[in-house]
């Protein structure tokens, strides 16, 4: 009996909000479907948690992101009516350091990752956005030795323009390096990937660019088909979660600012740590934490041997972010002087 009333009652809610919903914009999609507030995810893999493959590790099948080599992706008409943010992203991993396979310089091999969006198979600087640097990426593992940032594959976002992502045309999606360093797997980042079975043409890579989006005839050069590259739309309803770092703490020593803190929120996605020296222009210096405890340790120097403030931050899957209170960090000590000579030494120096 109390069964029945609880769905009796959670079936009337349901109809409730339904009847007060408002309508949807033509082309736009349904509004009730955004009310949550959760992302909604476009990919040609529905299922995104399916994007196991090539990024975490074992055969990698050649899946880089490269400066020769360009991911392209077709997705239908995507109902944009209720939500208030649009980013472009994809899951990689496996950056690899500049002595690999050897450990003797764990340095990442630098490189910019991009991509772009429009309603036709051809890409310019207008449709283009930066998504991550290598740096920023889960390091690949050394075969014989440990290493600092290995993690699993990682989804990165760029924000973009809402009205670019169209309601009413297909939206195709691109993603390129223009790091000169990425030309193998053995260098490169990797995108992950899932299968997927389907006829329809929606995936292409393109081996002719060079470190720029494909234009022009032909961009769409090589089909593939039973893969699907993990690279999605994402829309962010409006919503009022809120992230909030707590904790924040930084131990100075004479050689090291040793950091600590806590993120508070839901599904919270990734931690950095920022300066400023006016607490107006404020820059990442850390790669993302992806997952806690939140702990990082500088070299006295690393940052400045000036006064610096230091914050650290986080951000949730809505990309709501959130920030510590500052903390002063004080300018090292000079070096101390060296000691004046004798006053007899200064007189004999002077009479020769």
């Amino acid at each position: 009996m109390r069964y029945q009333l609880a769905s009796a009652l959670l079936a009337l809610a349901f109809s409730a909000a339904r009847a007060q919903a408002p309508a949807s914009e033509p082309g736009k999609g349904p509004v009730f479907s955004a009310r949550s507030p959760v992302p909604a995810y476009f990919s040609p893999e529905k299922n995104l948690g399916r994007h196991y493959l090539y990024a975490d590790g074992g055969f990698h099948a050649d899946w880089y992101v490269g400066y020769n080599n360009c991911w392209i992706i077709k997705l239908p008409p995507v109902p944009t009516g209720g939500f208030s943010k649009a980013f472009l992203g994809a899951k990689l991993g496996r950056t690899k350091i500049m002595s690999w396979p050897a450990s003797w310089d764990t340095t990442p091999i630098p490189g910019k990752i991009y991509m772009a969006l429009n309603q036709a198979p051809t890409f310019n600087s207008d449709h283009t956005y930066f998504l991550v640097d290598a740096a920023d990426l889960p390091r690949e593992p050394l075969p014989n030795d440990s290493l600092d940032g290995v993690d699993s594959a990682r989804w990165v976002w760029a924000e973009i323009p809402l009205s670019r992502v169209s309601a009413e045309k297909d939206n195709y999606l691109a993603l390129w390096s223009s790091s000169r360093y990425f030309t193998s797997a053995s260098s490169s980042p990797i995108l992950a990937a899932a299968m997927s079975g389907g006829e329809a043409e929606d995936v292409w890579i393109n081996r002719s660019i060079r470190g720029n989006a494909p234009s022009g005839e032909g961009v769409l050069e090589t089909p593939i088909s039973g893969i699907k590259p993990a690279m999605a739309i994402k829309l962010v309803p409006l919503n009022e979660y809120k992230v909030y770092v707590k904790g924040f703490a930084a131990e100075l020593t004479q050689s090291e600012i040793n950091v600590s803190f806590s993120v508070i929120g839901e599904d919270i996605r990734a931690a950095w740590l920022e300066v400023s020296y006016d607490k107006f222009d404020w820059q990442r210096v850390t790669r993302y934490f992806f997952k806690a405890p939140y702990f990082w340790t500088f070299r006295r120097d690393a940052i400045s041997r000036e006064m610096f403030y230091l914050r650290a931050a986080a951000t949730d899957n809505l990309e709501n972010v959130g920030y510590s209170m500052s903390i002063t960090v004080p300018a090292m000590p000079g070096a101390p002087a060296a000691p004046a000579a004798p006053a007899a030494e200064q007189q004999g120096e002077s009479e020769d």
